[in-house]
């Protein structure tokens, strides 16, 4: 290996590990100050518009198109979005990351080892966790320049070179190559920010040795479309589990990208001249910025910006501005012949998917809401059991109890499960303080709800000792069961409904009737003891009676655990 070779392969991998490296940063540190705010955000993308700027939002806080796309397909998949929002969140993905190549057309020299100190200081010596968490952003941002200066003083001997200059320009008379070029470099890279940024550095030293500016744009361009199109690929990777609905999804995305790409292909050269346009005007409103903020460094201003990397910028993002707003209003035809190209499937199918996504883990706030929908599914098991525990007592339905023995194997999977998931996340991923106390009160939760499922078991039993042995109940021991089994499925769903929508004010309903429950369990005990006083009462049935007053106490006091943990997190700001 040449000594020019091996300072080439060095520099190419150390600058390419630090810009990763920063843009990794970057978002586990914009993650961490989002928190839970991103799962609640989530849950408000009905609109395709919000739908689409949620999908923005999503890419700048994970500083990764790749990742954030594989988050969209997570969240489709597990059934947490409706498939016209995922497609929009993924329309808005392709804008997000034209964010971050903005970010780096700024050349702002000796800022970055500026930022990566000032981001350590903050990171070691922060007192509060958001100063922490902000440092470790700052110190991400300083490592993408770090990383950006890097690749540019190794690729300037490169994008100087005879062969090179003209590949790039042979890309402007044979586009579809560079198009293809463009759409596998972002897959093997997957990172179509880093893809990006690579052609913006190699365009920039090109102009500096030929200038020809127009024609650089122009051969630049099919290779920056193609990059949309390695991000199709990304989704497509991660929807190969996954199930129908986000095989239309990504179908979706490959004819929107496919169309689009093609249709922007053939007027390169009218596009080109749009850009420029564009551009001028940005660097125009630049040096109106300086003569207004003279306190803002010059450097940082657009206008001194390199040329041609910013036209790659702004090319990009006008690009996939007009890709979202022309698409928008074509996605329910779009999505009816991607329904048409992939049929519902069997619903045991889709119910056996689950919620679980250890894709998620790089997001743990989703993660977290993942674990939280499954443990839902898992609570609707077991109030499915309490149904046919008391069909089978009232009824005498022998084919109830076993069918609630069956459900209940199915209740320790669950359990399983979500307890292996929620432990996963806790050992790979990084966790703000307050993702780790909501995580050990989902373990609590899902511990509360196994317990609920074995007293649904309990009774079972109880029914299956009155079938057999044929022990009688009065009307009166009969009713009051009937009352006390209705009040405790009914804080039951109280819980369940206070952990599914984070409401507090449901949680504390559910804590103020725990009194009332208990004392509804005594004056049944003392009505049964003077039944049996009184002679009313056959002792076999009393023990099978008592012992379903208590297992039905012990199902409210897990509920009432459930609520606590909702309640716990909502005070301390979870």
């Amino acid at each position: 290996m040449t000594l020019f070779t091996q300072e080439l392969t060095f520099g190419v991998v150390g600058g390419l590990g630090l810009f990763l490296f920063g843009l990794t940063l970057m978002g586990q540190g914009f993650q961490k100050i989002a928190g839970d705010k991103l799962r609640r955000f989530l849950r408000t993308t009905e609109n395709p518009v919000v739908a689409a700027m949620t999908g923005l939002l999503l890419t700048t806080v994970l500083q990764d198109g790749a990742a954030a796309v594989a988050l969209v397909i997570g969240l489709l998949g597990s059934g947490l979005l409706r498939l016209k929002q995922a497609v929009c969140m993924l329309l808005g993905v392709n804008l997000g990351i034209s964010v971050t190549v903005h970010l780096i057309t700024f050349r702002i020299e000796h800022y970055p080892l500026l930022a990566v100190g000032l981001g350590f200081l903050l990171y070691s010596f922060g007192r509060r966790r958001f100063t922490r968490y902000l440092g470790y952003s700052i110190l991400g941002f300083g490592l993408v320049f770090t990383g950006l200066d890097t690749l540019l003083e190794t690729m300037k001997p490169v994008a100087g070179n005879i062969l090179v200059q003209g590949t790039i320009f042979r890309f402007g008379r044979l586009p579809v190559w560079g198009y293809i070029t463009g759409a596998l470099t972002t897959f093997l890279v997957q990172n179509s920010t880093a893809t990006i940024g690579l052609l913006q550095i190699i365009a920039t030293q090109s102009m500096l040795d030929n200038g020809l500016r127009l024609a650089l744009l122009q051969a630049a361009l099919p290779f920056l479309f193609g990059t949309n199109l390695g991000v199709c690929a990304t989704a497509t990777l991660a929807s190969f589990k996954g199930n129908v609905m986000t095989k239309r999804a990504v179908l979706a995305q490959w004819v929107i990208n496919l169309l689009s790409s093609f249709l922007f292909l053939l007027l390169l050269k009218p596009f080109s001249h749009l850009v420029q346009e564009l551009t001028r005007g940005l660097c125009s409103l630049g040096g109106w910025l300086q003569e207004v903020f003279l306190l803002i460094p010059v450097e940082c201003l657009p206008q001194q910006a390199n040329v041609i990397s910013r036209e790659i910028a702004v090319a990009y993002t006008v690009f996939n501005l007009l890709l979202l707003l022309f698409w928008l209003p074509l996605l329910n035809p779009l999505l009816k012949m991607a329904e048409r190209v992939f049929p519902n499937g069997h619903p045991e199918e889709e119910l056996q998917c689950g919620f679980l996504n250890e894709k998620m883990f790089d997001t743990p706030a989703v993660a977290l809401q993942l674990a939280t929908r499954e443990i839902l599914r898992m609570a609707d098991l077991a109030l499915e059991m309490f149904q046919l525990a008391w069909t089978a007592f009232t009824q005498g339905n022998v084919a109830a109890i076993r069918e609630v023995e069956r459900k209940e194997t199915a209740a320790d999977g669950f359990q399983t499960r979500i307890t292996m998931y929620l432990s996963t996340l806790l050992s790979r991923s990084l966790l703000t303080a307050e993702q780790s106390q909501y995580l050990a009160g989902l373990m609590h939760v899902v511990n509360d709800v196994e317990r609920m499922a074995d007293h649904a078991q309990n009774i079972a039993r109880c029914a299956e000792a009155k079938i057999g042995e044929k022990l009688p109940f009065s009307e009166t021991a009969m009713n009051e069961l009937d009352l006390l089994y209705n009040k405790v499925i009914a804080i039951c769903k109280e819980s369940f409904r206070a952990l599914a929508d984070d409401d507090p004010a449901v949680a504390r309903r559910v804590i103020e009737k725990e009194g009332a429950l208990d004392k509804l369990g005594e004056e049944m005990r003392q009505n049964h003891i003077n039944r049996l006083n009184r002679g009313r009462c056959w002792p076999a049935s009393g023990i099978v009676y008592l012992e379903f007053i208590a297992n039905l106490e012990r199902v409210a006091d897990h509920a009432v655990n459930i609520a606590q943990v909702v309640l716990k997190g909502k005070e301390r700001g979870i």
